[in-house]
């Protein structure tokens, strides 16, 4: 397939938005911050900040708020979003930044499990898929489980939280989805909106009443830099850089670029960090990424099945 320039422009901005998401666990990690509400609230007052910015220049400000508090989905959804960006933070401080950004890419699978549940015909494609990411989980998990088993503080928890965060990214797909085929028109900006309003709420109760948890003693211009890089160049940017892309690209091409995502994050873990993951992280990731294609290259005959 021949891509023309212009797509290519397009490419490079999603390719963007990826590098971007793939640096969240350093940023979280450069820090240093002890609480992971913290730093979600203020990764998103400042994602909250440019969004109004833009929407005051779009003058789309008045419908996306109206939108967002007379839908109690788009409401939902929200919340939901929120919950799976938490349990990301807490995860990317709790185990290696290549395992949780591998594990939270593995959120397709749980909706297929959700579609299975509901009644909705699964493709071949989709339960092959499917087992062989869940070998690739279970290796990455295996040297974990094949020790004493200590979830206080672990790495294991860590990965808990990651697969958590799948899960409710999941329920996310399926609640929109859902709306999808109630012909219900969800208002993706207003759900960014809402997903970062309640992290700027926090912030506010945070900073004007629970002065603990906001230490200004740790506010030095590493913690603030990264805060700041992590809100911008981690979310603000990649949120609308790929909705932009999303809009010019073929799907399948950006789930497949999708599945760098983890790589990105294994590289700049070891350059910025220095953190090597373990040996079975490799074949781990080999498995789910062989498990995402196999997902997402749904062959006619598996879609007329």
């Amino acid at each position: 397939m021949i891509i023309s320039s212009n797509c290519n422009s397009f490419l490079i901005i999603a390719l963007a938005s990826i590098v971007g998401w793939g640096l969240v666990g350093v940023f979280i990690r450069l820090s240093s911050l002890q609480s992971p509400l913290l730093i979600i609230s203020m990764r998103f007052m400042i994602t909250f900040s440019v969004l109004l910015i833009v929407l005051l220049a779009q003058g789309k400000t008045k419908q996306v708020f109206k939108d967002l508090f007379s839908n109690n989905t788009i409401i939902v959804l929200s919340l939901v979003l929120f919950l799976t960006y938490l349990f990301g933070t807490i995860a990317f401080m709790l185990a290696p930044i290549g395992e949780v950004t591998l594990l939270i890419s593995s959120s397709p699978f749980f909706v297929i499990l959700f579609k299975k549940l509901k009644g909705i015909v699964i493709s071949k494609n989709e339960y092959i898929g499917t087992i062989i990411a869940i070998l690739g989980v279970a290796v990455i998990f295996y040297p974990h489980l094949s020790t004493k088993l200590s979830l206080s503080g672990s790495s294991l928890l860590g990965q808990v939280f990651a697969l958590s965060g799948a899960l409710l990214f999941a329920i996310f797909v399926m609640i929109s989805n859902t709306q999808n085929v109630l012909n219900k028109q969800i208002n993706t900006l207003s759900v960014t909106l809402g997903t970062c309003l309640f992290g700027a709420l926090i912030f506010l109760y945070i900073l004007l009443f629970d002065k603990t948890v906001f230490p200004l003693g740790e506010l030095n211009g590493v913690n603030i830099l990264s805060i700041f890089s992590l809100g911008i160049f981690s979310t603000a940017i990649p949120t609308f850089g790929f909705a932009y892309a999303s809009k010019k690209l073929p799907p399948l091409l950006l789930s497949n670029l999708l599945l760098m995502e983890p790589v990105f994050a294994i590289v700049f873990a070891y350059l910025f960090l220095s953190e090597i993951p373990n040996s079975y992280i490799y074949p781990g990731i080999l498995l789910i990424v062989l498990g995402l294609l196999k997902v997402s290259r749904k062959t006619s005959a598996d879609n007329i099945a």
